[in-house]
């Protein structure tokens, strides 16, 4: 008997009006950040192979025309869903991983796209500002039967575990992360830790059994919202030497 093809789904997440003062955040004018999500969903566009979805989603309720343009252009209009609602409605202070990952649990509740898919349909959820070039050899060396593809690391930040890509599927989902954005508050008790700490806790809990590390590394493209650096400038170098340590020292989580 063959073995099933898996269709696999993009979710990129936006946010192009983000909330006054929300906690970690310098790059917050909505035309910047719009200007990001256009040229990130052109590149996921013409990335797409047969039986590729994306489905789009975005939780300040802004006008989507200019993204939809682009995949009218693209003739893809088919293989896409936009999904725009008002999602912030959240302190600022509770930080974007809480939003995002609300807003993650209203595009696996809404979405068309992910609601037909089969149970071990692989969705990756991308932030959708950032480009990662190389995310099909990403999606083509994910171990087979991963249920949940991720990547820790623990230098130079111990216990962390990178949020702007990671793969699950519907099954997955449900056992492992669902309402999981209500224990990603910024500096819970006090402890001066954010989203990236607080799913790799949550993981940990729930006995999560891994991959752990992806087999391979992230190209990346894209402004980080923290602080406003480019990715692909000092980026490089990061890239570069965590290629290299996947290679010849492994078990170095860089």
């Amino acid at each position: 008997m063959s073995r099933r093809i898996e269709q696999h789904i993009l979710l990129l997440t936006a946010t192009i009006t983000p909330l006054k003062n929300i906690n970690n955040l310098s790059r917050t004018d909505p035309l910047q950040r719009l200007r990001d999500y256009e040229q990130a969903l052109e590149h996921y566009v013409r990335l797409l192979r047969p039986g590729e979805k994306i489905v789009f989603c975005e939780n300040s309720a802004s006008d989507l025309t200019t993204l939809k343009d682009i995949a009218r252009r693209f003739n893809v209009t088919d293989s896409i869903e936009f999904l725009s609602f008002a999602g912030n409605d959240f302190p600022p202070t509770y930080g974007r991983g809480y939003g995002e990952f609300k807003m993650v649990e209203h595009a696996m509740a809404t979405s068309q796209f992910i609601r037909r898919a089969h149970d071990d349909d692989p969705i990756w959820k991308i932030t959708g500002r950032y480009i990662v070039e190389n995310l099909h050899s990403i999606i083509d060396t994910r171990p087979h039967g991963s249920a949940l593809y991720c990547n820790y690391r623990d230098v130079p930040k111990k216990g962390w575990m990178d949020l702007y890509l990671m793969a699950w599927t519907p099954a997955s989902y449900r056992a492992y992360l669902s309402g999981v954005y209500t224990q990603l508050i910024d500096d819970p008790d006090g402890r001066p830790v954010t989203a990236e700490h607080l799913m790799r806790e949550h993981l940990t809990r729930v006995r999560f059994a891994g991959p752990y590390r992806f087999r391979k590394t992230p190209k990346l493209v894209g402004i980080r919202g923290a602080d406003g650096a480019g990715y692909h400038l000092g980026g490089r170098g990061k890239y570069l030497l965590r290629n290299v340590l996947s290679i010849v020292a492994p078990w170095i989580w860089v």
